[in-house]
């Protein structure tokens, strides 16, 4: 049975009745009562008031029980009405089942008899209106079970793209985005743990403050962070739960996900609300979690590539230097070999003429000793 309150409306002239049925029959944690002292006010409660079942009194001053039928159902009403009537007019509350009536009760009321028609009547209405919850239910879970789908089939694509950037920028720009559009949130940031300083460093966001904005690049001074950094745990929180932390006012929601690589954690990604005034759902940490666990690896290949291409640089580098050198000592050896030979020549044309001094001759020949001897050295060294 549903724990909901059945609305009855008792349309009725008599006070008494009206209390006997309200104070005796109708127990107030199970029922809510609403009561009219003539047709009129009573069309007028069914429109404003929507009850679950009607108790007519056929014979009132003004609009009558059978004209107060005929107008019911011209507004649609679909509930049980029960009509009441004085003992041994019980044909002319029979009559009024062609009118829409469901049930009867004679006067003076009796309070098992109109307790057990009551319920009698409620059966209906009960079982509709638990068809209905379950409906609701039904639909509202396949609605969330379609929204998981598209996260998880938008995470899918999302981690093929993700994993093959390497450009951080643009990767960060694609994880935010994502992060908002899934988890439906105001804003999102990405804090990376800088090593050398061992401070949380805001690299990038999603709709943030100017104030946020402004403190790009910098350290992060946020407990929230740090704590959930250094445990490596993810934390959910909104309304009274955020109070025990620092954090802004406005905040009414927010998560904090750890960005986990082979057991370190790299980073924190955030989506929070300050405008939307509502909590996350709870399957958004899991869907998070998988965002992120693509961001890691993004993060880390892209790293890594940096760190490859830098040091393919500076090897490039260094060989571009020693090729340099190379080239340098090629042509030192070329000169080298060339000032041997030119000696060597001269000492050979001066050694014909028989004209050049003994000193002379004894010098030239130990110059041209030593560039020998260089040039030897210098080939060897090459080799």
């Amino acid at each position: 049975m549903s724990t909901q309150l059945d609305k009855i409306l008792i349309v009725d002239d008599d006070p008494e009745v009206r209390s006997l049925l309200r104070e005796q029959v109708l127990d107030s944690r199970r029922f809510e009562v609403f009561e009219a002292q003539d047709g009129a006010e009573g069309l007028h409660k069914v429109s404003t008031h929507q009850p679950d079942l009607i108790i007519l009194d056929l014979v009132m001053p003004g609009l009558s029980g059978a004209d107060f039928l005929v107008a019911l159902k011209a507004q649609g009403f679909t509930g049980p009405i029960i009509v009441s009537t004085k003992r041994g007019s019980e044909a002319q509350a029979i009559d009024c089942f062609r009118l829409g009536a469901s049930d009867y009760l004679t006067k003076p009321l009796r309070e098992a008899e109109a307790l057990r028609t009551i319920e009698h009547g409620l059966e209906e209405v009960r079982m509709r209106r638990e068809r209905t919850n379950l409906l609701n239910r039904l639909q509202e879970s396949n609605k969330q079970l379609e929204a998981r789908l598209n996260a998880l089939t938008m995470i899918s694509s999302i981690g093929k793209s993700v994993t093959s950037m390497l450009n951080l920028k643009e990767l960060f720009e694609r994880v935010l985005e994502a992060a908002v559009s899934m988890t439906g949130a105001d804003h999102a940031t990405l804090m990376l743990f800088d090593e050398e300083s061992q401070r949380l460093i805001l690299r990038a966001g999603k709709n943030m403050t100017l104030v946020m904005q402004e403190k790009l690049g910098e350290p992060v001074n946020d407990e929230v962070a740090n704590l959930v950094m250094f445990s490596g745990e993810s934390l959910i929180a909104d309304g009274n739960n955020l109070k025990s932390f620092r954090v802004s006012a406005d905040l009414h929601a927010v998560i904090y996900m750890p960005i986990v690589i082979q057991g370190k954690t790299l980073g924190i990604l955030t989506v929070g609300n300050h405008k939307k005034r509502r909590a996350f759902d709870e399957n958004m940490p899991s869907l998070l979690e998988i965002l992120v666990g693509y961001a890691g690896i993004a993060i880390a290949n892209a790293r890594l590539f940096t760190a490859l291409e830098r040091r393919a640089g500076n090897l490039e580098h260094a060989y571009n230097e020693l090729k340099a050198r190379d080239v340098n000592r090629q042509r030192i050896v070329e000169n080298v070999s060339a000032l041997h030979k030119e000696l060597s020549d001269l000492q050979a044309d001066l050694s014909r003429t028989n004209e050049m001094p003994r000193p002379l001759a004894e010098r030239m020949h130990g110059l041209s000793q030593r560039v020998s001897k260089l040039l030897h050295l210098m080939n060897e060294n090459k080799q």
